[in-house]
């Protein structure tokens, strides 16, 4: 193996639109690959290291779901649940149909939101954090805003479709935290660490961070389209992390490179922990990346932009079913997920290989960095 072309291309990254980057590639349950480039603090010169903190974003969601799936693992639920079953609120949702008019009105789904409908964002929830409801719960809550209480505010507001009929990119995954915490009865942050991160050793990895920890953190840029330049986030604050208790399922993770490579090598050993532990069956890391919205096609039109061509979706991952539709030279059933600051993983059990990419800017250009990066991944491997 000779990773000098991945090498090679982040140190391009840096020189393009990216402030600094870092990734880790395990190959065969071992580590082959760590490098890191450009600056986490481009004010001070501080170059980035793999064990640098940022906000993960979207990565989050498929920890969520592999955390979700340990209970399914005890039968504590089953995906066709209705979600109303653990959260009352839900008996009560309603759907948004507008008119070509603009106008619009309110009715009960023909069916129920099922938990399925939430690993697979098919639950007809979006991502407005401005909604009139969200907002009042902020104001209400706010320093902590507890997952729950926000759990019942999203609750509050309308669904955009029918459970099950369309794929929406929302706060699905936020609803399964919560989920998660009253099944388990204890916070989903609690509940995370017992089952993932201290089975994995992912010492670095919190939801949401103290001051303390924000002070060690990369600083967060945003790429500006308008200034063709990279800009320094006027708050480095995460704005879908809505408080100090607010536990986020879809997009609350404060980590590192290296912590988060350990959850790809892990859920590329299909649940294997390399101390023979286990915090999955094989069989349910399969499930997770079959593709959940191949009964649905047009589910599939809610995907855009060069990083998801050629996937499906399955319980919180992106799953490739054609390869060559994707360009992709990776197997069918290679699967992960990416971060609205530039985290990217990928996890390949057929060929055992995972990788953990990160930079930290929003707006963060995935259509470009994604697909390549696998690409190049795939290159190096003899």
């Amino acid at each position: 193996m000779d990773f000098s072309k991945l090498r090679d291309f982040m140190d391009f990254l840096c020189g393009w639109r990216i402030p600094g980057n870092a990734c880790v590639v395990y190959y065969k349950r071992r580590p082959v690959f760590r490098y890191a480039a450009g600056y986490a603090n481009l004010e001070t010169g501080e170059e980035m290291q793999e064990n640098a903190l940022m906000y993960m974003y979207s990565a989050t969601k498929p920890v969520t779901c592999a955390a979700a799936l340990t209970l399914w693992e005890q039968g504590r639920f089953i995906l066709n649940d209705p979600v109303k079953k653990y959260l009352p609120e839900w008996a009560d949702v309603q759907v948004r149909d507008t008119a070509a008019d603009g106008s619009w009105r309110l009715r009960a789904p023909v069916r129920d939101v099922t938990v399925q409908d939430l690993f697979t964002m098919q639950s007809g929830l979006d991502y407005n954090y401005h909604a009139p409801a969200l907002a009042a719960a902020r104001e209400k809550y706010a320093p902590q805003c507890p997952t729950r209480e926000m759990a019942r505010a999203i609750a509050a507001e309308p669904l955009l479709f029918d459970p099950g009929t369309s794929w929406c990119y929302g706060f699905s995954h936020d609803i399964l935290a919560a989920l998660v915490e009253v099944i388990a009865e204890e916070s989903f942050s609690a509940y995370v660490k017992r089952t993932i991160f201290d089975v994995i050793g992912m010492d670095q990895t919190t939801f949401g961070a103290d001051a303390q920890r924000r002070q060690k953190m990369a600083v967060l840029y945003n790429f500006s389209d308008e200034k063709d330049a990279i800009q320094k986030s006027s708050t480095q604050n995460n704005d879908f992390i809505f408080g100090s208790a607010y536990d986020s399922g879809g997009a609350g993770l404060v980590s590192t490179v290296s912590d988060m490579a350990k959850f790809t090598d892990v859920m590329c050993g299909r649940g294997l922990v390399q101390d023979g532990v286990r915090i999955l069956a094989p069989r349910t890391v399969d499930m997770m990346r079959r593709n959940h919205l191949q009964t649905i096609p047009a589910s599939l039109s809610g995907f855009a932009g060069n990083a998801l061509v050629g996937y499906g979706y399955g319980l919180g991952v992106r799953t490739l079913v054609d390869p060559a539709a994707a360009g992709s030279p990776s197997p069918i059933g290679e699967f992960g997920w990416t971060g609205a600051a530039g985290a990217y993983m990928v996890m390949d059990p057929e060929n055992e290989l995972a990788m953990f990419y990160a930079h930290h800017m929003t707006n963060n250009q995935e259509d470009f960095t994604a697909p390549r990066l696998r690409n190049v991944l795939y290159s190096c491997l003899t």
